[in-house]
């Protein structure tokens, strides 16, 4: 019952007739006031009143409906002031010639005369010019404020479907290689086996569970890499040296999930991996207080094109990086000697 309410009061202040309406019922209230010389308001001060209105009313509506929308939204400033200077001074005398010329056609039956000269009429005509400029732009502002957060809200619902665009990109594919490796791994009767287990268990987790929310302990995205890298070991043949350090500090430090893994994921896809005898990863993380800066090298194959390495996991991190992170980062992709080589830096403060 009382968010009906509610939509019903919205609506209301939002009609554009009514705020109209109100507006003119406020006018009329006030001058109508100024302009009574008795304790009582009579009928004679109520027709001096609504003929006042006439002037007023022409130049808030040529300055609503044709100056504003003409010249000043499309930011023609000059030409704005201009009609604003004309319009004001228009104002004044088609007050003039209300009470001298008009009221004798709409009124006959009263004998009015223009009360006020020509400087005072000015006033009144460049309050409510003002005025209604003034109402007309603090409205424009209110609606850029509720469209930037309308954007947000699409921003911040572009970013999840995203990341789970993302997390089932990465999961179906991984998993099913990791569990065949681990199969093999199985039927030798290895030792390491219940371990490279418990990694996949932690990893998925992570990805499933732990990873809702907008930043991640970054102590669990460093697990969740160096999880992921263990076990592609298992996948690669042994002339692929996969090599990855760790260094600096972690704290309490923050970080958006996923946006490192798809770098590394990206090698393994486009790296040609097995495809010689000097493959090679490189990944080196260093944490300073509240920046991570990552470098990683990996081999890709001859004929590979640097435009041509990433996919959709490479483009949707650049996307989520604009998104949460705007210029607290740096991204460089390049490659050189058959090496691609990506270097991010991150402001991990920026978390909010």
């Amino acid at each position: 019952m009382i968010d009906r309410i509610k939509n019903i009061l919205n609506k209301l202040i939002q009609n554009r007739i009514l705020q109209h309406l109100l507006f003119w019922m406020a006018s009329f209230y006030v001058l109508v006031q100024f302009f009574t010389l008795e304790n009582e308001i009579s009928k004679i001060d109520e027709v001096y009143t609504s003929l006042f209105h006439l002037s007023l009313l022409f130049g808030v509506y040529i300055n609503t409906l044709v100056l504003i929308p003409f010249f000043l939204k499309k930011e023609k400033y000059l030409f704005y002031l201009l009609g604003f200077a004309i319009l004001w001074y228009v104002v004044a005398l088609f007050n003039q010639f209300t009470f001298e010329t008009l009221s004798d056609l709409i009124v006959p039956d009263y004998l009015f005369i223009s009360a006020y000269d020509i400087e005072d009429l000015l006033k009144f005509s460049f309050v409510y010019l003002a005025i209604t400029t003034l109402l007309k732009l603090s409205k424009s502002w209110f609606t850029v404020l509720e469209t930037q957060k309308e954007l947000e809200i699409v921003k911040r619902e572009q970013v999840e479907s995203e990341l789970i665009a993302l997390k089932s990109n990465i999961n179906p594919h991984f998993l099913f290689n990791n569990l065949n490796s681990l199969y093999a791994l199985s039927l030798k009767n290895a030792k390491e086996t219940p371990d490279y287990i418990l990694k996949l268990s932690e990893l998925m987790r992570y990805m499933i569970y732990e990873t809702k929310d907008k930043f991640v302990l970054l102590e669990k995205e460093i697990n969740y890499i160096t999880n992921y890298l263990d076990l592609q070991k298992l996948r690669c043949q042994s002339d692929t040296s996969i090599h990855y350090s760790i260094n600096g500090e972690i704290n309490s430090q923050r970080i958006a999930p996923f946006l490192l893994i798809p770098f590394i994921e990206n090698c393994f896809k486009h790296g040609g991996m097995n495809q010689s005898d000097s493959n090679f990863i490189d990944l080196n993380i260093q944490i300073e207080s509240d920046h991570i800066n990552m470098k990683l090298k990996n081999s890709i194959q001859a004929n590979e094109q640097t435009n041509k390495v990433g996919g959709f996991g490479i483009e949707n991190v650049k996307k989520r990086l604009n998104s949460l992170y705007g210029d607290q980062y740096k991204l460089n992709l390049s490659s050189d000697h058959g090496e691609f080589i990506v270097e991010l830096k991150l402001n991990l403060k920026h978390d909010s």
